[in-house]
C-alpha cells in the first residue's frame, strides 16, 4: 500500500514539475518574442519649414490678432467666414468699404454687401474705420500665406 502511494505521489510531483516547467518556458519564450518580432524601425519626420514672414506680413499678424481673430480664422469658417483667398472674391476698394463700415455698404444697397449680411444670419460685422488701406494691406498679406 505503501508502494502505491508513494508511487502516487512520485508521479504526481512529476506532472507538477513538468507543469511549473511548461508554465515557465511559456513566459520566456513570450517574453523574448516580444522583444525579438517588434523591431523598432526609426521613421525620419519631415516637416514643413517654418514661413519666414515679411515685415508687412508681419504686421498684419498683428493687426489681425488684434482686430479680426475674435471673429475670422484664416483657412476656416468662425463667427465670419474663413478669410484665405478673399482678395480672389472681392475686389480690394469694395474690402477697404467693408472693413471700414459694412454697415453704410450693407445699407447703399450694395449687392455683394447684402448678399453676405443675408448668408451670415444677419449679422453685422464690426466697423474699423480706424485702419488705414495700407494697414489692411497687410493684414490681407497675412490671411493670403498659403497653408
Amino acid at each position: 500500500m505503501f508502494q502505491d502511494l508513494s508511487k502516487a505521489i512520485g508521479i504526481i510531483f512529476t506532472l507538477l514539475l513538468m507543469i511549473v516547467l511548461v508554465i515557465f518556458g511559456t513566459a520566456f519564450y513570450v517574453s523574448t518574442q516580444s522583444q525579438t518580432t517588434a523591431p523598432i524601425q526609426e521613421v525620419a519626420v519631415v516637416s514643413k519649414p517654418a514661413v519666414e514672414l515679411t515685415d508687412v506680413q508681419k504686421q498684419g499678424k498683428e493687426l489681425f490678432n488684434t482686430n479680426c481673430a475674435s471673429c475670422h480664422k484664416r483657412y476656416k469658417k468662425a463667427t465670419g467666414p474663413a478669410l484665405h483667398g478673399v482678395t480672389e472674391r472681392r475686389d480690394k476698394e469694395w474690402l477697404y468699404k467693408w472693413i471700414k463700415n459694412s454697415s453704410a455698404l450693407i445699407a447703399s444697397g450694395d449687392p455683394t454687401a447684402v448678399k453676405l449680411y443675408n448668408e451670415w444670419n444677419q449679422s453685422n460685422m464690426n466697423a474699423f474705420p480706424q485702419l488705414s488701406n495700407e494697414q489692411i494691406d497687410a493684414i490681407l498679406a497675412y490671411v493670403e500665406i498659403p497653408k
